[in-house]
């Protein structure tokens, strides 16, 4: 009996032993706690950073934590660039970079790693981490830094290449790749570091094949017209791995350093004023204006019909004197009307006679241009069931403004249309009339009375256009609005500047040009009957005086125009007379 017992109690110990030790394997996370917000923090290096007299294959880089490598392909810039790419791995807490090639004498090397380093958890970067190392004696610490902006909009540019050359030929971005690389921020701010006290040619480049040349056109670029030089502006460094960690057992605390200057300044103080100047509006001497060049040569870039009485010929740039001649014998009398766009780009022929299947037109502007099309007729060209008639009226109308009708064909058989306009108990009959000479828009002349409710009527089947559609009623209720209803501006304009023009545009939120002027010198301008809103100014200096804004040319030293906004938004008030001065 005794037996029994010690067997069963022996039984059930084993049972209760490996319930205990089976909940004890099962290891879970704690549950609740603080998210890591904290970026990983380098510890030791193999060598250390910002080490003279480098002379090592390989970099070892030890962090707080375990780590992991995100995008560094388009992170990583290696400042000078190399011409195979170090070997870049994670082994648990550390970064490992092997250097697959013999490294230049006497020089400062930058490893930026921009946001690549991320702790394993919760993917915070180790914002900016940068190694430095030079093969010489001294550690270069000269610094270039400004802003790149789109030069037509202003807005700041991303993601974008600053590159420096120590050499000075104006072809060197199409050939050569830089020796200095920077990439701008998310505000369009670059810093180029570790530069030696030397005068370089500046580009910003939006590099489309990644190679780091200036190769193709429809890549943007930024240049000075003369070198930059460096300056001194020493920087605050928190990073024990300035310390080589073969030459220590363990690092209890983080360290604040002075980044090694070969020009020995050594002084704290100065360090206390030093502020990032980036974060000033004003421009700084380094800032940049990126653009797109314009390939100069003068094309067709589309001849089609587009129907049975519409033939488009589009060219790269305005014409400035085009003539043309028809290859094929016609002998249709008048056949075509001739309509070029408002800044002569493209040129529509309306077909009077849709019999036509083919042409052949040769196109000539002087010296600067000529060539030969032939545009033929496809087999679904047809006339589309469309509503030929609109107009610019809305429900609520400008009182000032005329009411226009717009035909999407030129109108042949009329040359005015009878129209109804109810005033309350009051009924007009009128026509309205051409304004334009290719017979697509009419205008009322009948001036509006301010807030009243009208009702403005076509019958349809009155016009006929050139390709025999026929146009639908038209009927509008709307109600004009009044003077009350609108602000005015007036904008005292000081340019300081007897030798060149401007054109000012007042946009509104939607980036519309809503009034335009062409100024020079001192004037004043009066903007009349301004929805209320929001608005912005903005100036472009007009120097070859065409009254439009030019790109830049890079081998021609052509700089795009100057643009610049009045610095503040301009607020619109219902009844309300703003007046403003700007001085530039």
């Amino acid at each position: 009996m005794k037996k029994n017992i010690s067997i069963i109690f022996s039984l059930f110990l084993t049972i209760v032993i490996a319930l205990l030790l089976n909940s004890c394997a099962n290891i879970v996370s704690p549950s609740g706690g603080p998210k890591d917000e904290e970026a990983p923090k380098p510890l030791t290096s193999i060598p250390a950073n910002y080490s003279k007299r480098f002379n090592h294959k390989k970099i070892e880089i030890t962090f707080n934590e375990f780590i992991v490598l995100k995008d560094i392909a388009s992170q990583l810039i290696v400042s000078p660039p190399f011409e195979e790419n170090p070997e870049i791995k994670v082994k648990g807490k550390t970064l490992v970079v092997d250097l697959k090639e013999n490294l230049k004498e006497n020089t400062t090397y930058t490893l930026f790693f921009g946001d690549a380093i991320t702790d394993l958890t919760e993917g915070n970067p180790v914002s900016s981490y940068e190694f430095v190392f030079t093969t010489g004696d001294f550690l270069d610490s000269l610094t270039i830094s400004g802003r790149v902006k789109d030069a037509f909009t202003q807005n700041p540019e991303k993601d974008v290449f600053v590159v420096l050359y120590d050499k000075n030929y104006d072809s060197i971005p199409y050939k050569e790749k830089p020796y200095y690389i920077s990439k701008t921020k998310e505000n369009g701010s670059y810093t180029l570091r570790n530069l030696r006290n030397i005068p370089y040619k500046i580009f910003a480049l939006k590099d489309l094949n990644n190679n780091l040349k200036f190769d193709q056109i429809i890549e943007r670029i930024a240049f000075f017209d003369s070198l930059v030089t460096p300056h001194y502006r020493p920087i605050i460094k928190t990073d024990t791995t300035l310390i080589d960690s073969n030459s220590i057992k363990s690092i209890k605390s983080t360290k604040t350093t002075l980044r090694t200057d070969s020009l020995k300044t050594d002084s704290l103080k100065k360090i206390k004023y030093i502020q990032d100047s980036l974060t000033n509006e004003k421009l700084s001497i380094n800032d940049l204006q990126l653009f797109q060049e314009i390939d100069s040569t003068q094309k067709i870039v589309k001849a089609e019909f587009k129907n049975n009485n519409k033939i488009i010929i589009e060219f790269r740039f305005p014409v400035k004197n085009m003539k043309y001649d028809i290859i094929d014998s016609l002998d249709f009398g008048e056949w075509k009307i001739d309509e070029w766009s408002k800044n002569k780009d493209s040129l529509i022929f309306w077909l009077i006679k849709p019999d036509i299947d083919s042409l052949g037109i040769i196109f000539n502007d002087k010296d600067i241009f000529a060539d030969t099309i032939h545009v033929f007729k496809r087999k679904t060209s047809k006339s589309l069931a469309i509503n030929i008639l609109n107009s610019n009226l809305a429900q609520t109308f400008n009182f000032d403004e005329k009411i226009k009708l717009y035909f999407t064909y030129p109108v042949l058989n009329a040359d005015s249309i009878p129209f109804t306009l109810i005033l309350e108990e009051d009924t007009t009959y009128s026509f309205a009339y051409f304004t334009d000479k290719f017979h697509r828009t009419f205008t009322v002349k009948e001036a509006l009375k301010q807030n009243k409710n009208y009702k403005f009527i076509i019958n349809d089947s009155i016009i006929q256009d050139i390709a025999g559609n026929v146009n639908d009623s038209l009927v509008y209720n709307f109600k004009t609005n009044s003077q009350e209803d609108f602000g005015n501006f007036i904008l005292n304009i000081n340019t300081n500047d007897s030798s060149n023009y401007y054109i000012i545009q007042f946009i509104n939120e939607k980036a519309e040009i809503i009034k335009q002027a062409y100024v020079f010198n001192n004037e004043k301008l009066t903007f009349k009957n301004i929805t209320p809103g929001n608005y912005s100014i903005k100036a472009i200096k007009d120097k070859n005086r065409n009254q439009r804004w030019d790109t830049g040319k890079y081998l021609k030293k052509i700089q795009p125009e100057e643009i610049f906004f009045y610095p503040s938004t301009i607020t619109i008030r219902a009844n309300w007379d703003l007046d403003e001065n700007w001085i530039f």
